[in-house]
């Protein structure tokens, strides 16, 4: 293996990790958005079940 094939492969290893951890570092940034995401559609779920149920019971 010559000084070519190995400079290669350690360029080639430091820009994998660096593009790993920009994506992680992106993800972690979106994690809250996410979790409010999950709690406001959870949210409106369970309004939308109570209207529902609130309007058969009325119906009947």
């Amino acid at each position: 293996m010559d000084w070519n094939s190995i400079t290669l492969y350690v360029l080639g290893l430091f820009g994998l990790l660096s593009l790993i951890a920009t994506l992680l570092t992106s993800l972690i940034k979106q994690v809250p958005d996410l979790a409010d995401a999950l709690r406001a559609a959870r949210r409106s779920l369970r309004d939308n079940r109570d209207q529902r149920g609130g309007d058969d019971s009325a119906g009947t």
